[in-house]
């Protein structure tokens, strides 16, 4: 468990939320990051692993918004999500993207093997979840203040 002063720790009970919607021509970008952002120029401790679970909806190029049964699906798999892999806070979501066919939620964590296996445990419908996974190493969060902030404009 996480000390009460550790920076994950107090973003997590502040379960604070921003929104933007972004529009270019026929597609749309909605994006939900949960503040304050963390990282930028330090580390943030105990939280080196970016993970990235996208579930494609559409095809690619096609600017979809997911329609409101491919919504609740996702809404559905977001509340199991996050309650798999955040309720001892061992991963931390940081953003959400719903973009061009696709909806990715971003998450820090501590052990990249021990999400999978939770992932591997999650209850699953019939049809397993349509989802595609990448991780890596991002101690600084860059690619949360770069990849996703940093098109929004976002300046904490």
């Amino acid at each position: 468990m996480l000390s009460s002063n550790h920076p994950v720790q107090q973003m997590i009970e502040g379960d604070r939320s921003s929104f933007v919607e972004l529009g270019s021509g026929h597609s749309a970008e909605l994006i939900r990051f949960r503040t304050p952002v963390l990282g930028g120029a330090v580390e943030v401790p105990g939280y080196p692993f970016r993970l990235a679970i996208l579930w494609p909806y559409a095809e690619a190029d096609s600017g979809a918004l997911p329609t409101p049964e491919e919504h609740g699906e996702m809404s559905a798999f977001e509340e199991l999500l996050f309650e798999t892999l955040g309720h001892d806070a061992h991963a931390v979501w940081v953003a959400v993207l719903t973009f061009d066919g696709a909806r990715q939620w971003v998450f820090y964590t501590r052990d990249i093997v021990e999400c999978g296996r939770r992932l591997d445990a999650m209850p699953q419908p019939e049809e397993p979840y349509p989802i595609e996974i990448e991780a890596d190493e991002d101690p600084k969060w860059l690619y949360l203040r770069r990849q996703i902030l940093g098109h929004v404009g976002f300046d904490d």
